[in-house]
């Protein structure tokens, strides 16, 4: 039981986005002053600091892209997500960590949408990797059981999810297993982008549009992370994908002000008020959106 629930922490550890000509630029309220449940979300909603390797990063925190693609888009879509029968297929170190962060975000996604049949497709593809990569006792029995508790409660499972986060980070870095959190990191990054980046073309909203130009600073800090683990030479390819990728996300115009959030705390309720500008022209969109389905694929096969 303790390794089947091992995703909790694994799916954000990994799962790290208007309608019509988006040539205009278009500002977001983060979107639309979104109400968050309580102050155990709402410290997740901003970018996630972590130190690896003595080097401190800042990517979008997990729980912000699955929140805003449901908020946009009411309707799962499981012919975005991988195929977890793969996973017998992964034979590398490499291959396995980048996995574990494709499924967990894959987990992740179909967990946010309370479709839960899908997500336990995932459990056993996860523990299998987890076992191999030797991280399989990440997570205390008090988490899992916190989880099962509140399995029907989404908004405890929003903050449960955060905690495991966390604890996974804690753990990878405290057992100097840098390398494959750097990894797990990259993989789940890369799959919540490529979910970004297929809603788009499907519902052409702007929010979603927004979301994808807010990962520009977050491609450098990947590239960054992967390099400084490209010991053997085995992250080249992925890398200069990247970089490739990174062209394109040059193109983007973006702007991030940061508002003072408010705070109800008899309602228990935080509003959201920082502003992103973002412009985008529709052909590095499109460029964007195919690269990264390359790489994804890349990854995944």
């Amino acid at each position: 039981m303790k390794k089947q629930f091992l995703i909790i922490g694994v799916s954000l550890l990994l799962f790290s986005c208007g309608d019509g000509n988006i040539d205009v630029e278009s500002e977001n309220t983060n979107p639309d002053e979104i109400s968050v449940i309580n102050d155990s979300i709402i410290d997740n909603m901003d970018n996630y600091t972590t130190k690896i390797g003595g080097k401190m990063f800042s990517i979008p925190s997990p729980i912000q892209m699955s929140l805003l693609l449901k908020e946009e888009v009411s309707t799962f879509n499981e012919e975005m997500i991988s195929n977890p029968d793969n996973v017998s297929n992964y034979s590398t170190t490499f291959k396995k960590a980048i996995n574990m962060g494709v499924y967990g975000s894959d987990l992740g996604y179909a967990t946010m949408y309370e479709n839960n049949t899908v997500a336990l497709s995932y459990l056993n593809s996860i523990e299998k990797l987890s076992d191999e990569l030797g991280i399989a006792d990440a997570f205390d029995e008090e988490l899992i059981n916190r989880f099962i508790e509140n399995g029907n409660n989404q908004d405890s499972m929003l903050v449960i999810m955060s905690d495991g986060y966390r604890e996974g980070d804690r753990f990878l870095k405290e057992n100097e297993q840098h390398d494959i959190a750097s990894l797990i990191l990259t993989g789940g990054w890369i799959e919540s982008l490529y979910f970004a980046t297929q809603t788009y073309k499907l519902s052409k909203k702007q929010n979603i549009a927004n979301r994808i130009g807010e990962q520009k600073s977050a491609l450098n800090t990947i590239i960054e992370l992967l390099e400084d683990y490209n010991q053997g030479n085995d992250y080249s390819q992925l890398i200069n994908d990247l970089n490739d990728l990174k062209t394109d996300f040059n193109n983007i115009d973006f702007n991030y002000q940061y508002v003072e959030p408010q705070t109800n705390e008899e309602q228990g309720l935080t509003v959201i008020k920082s502003k992103t500008s973002v412009k985008i022209n529709e052909e590095t969109m499109n460029n964007i959106t195919s690269k990264t389905e390359k790489i994804r694929n890349n990854l995944i096969g």
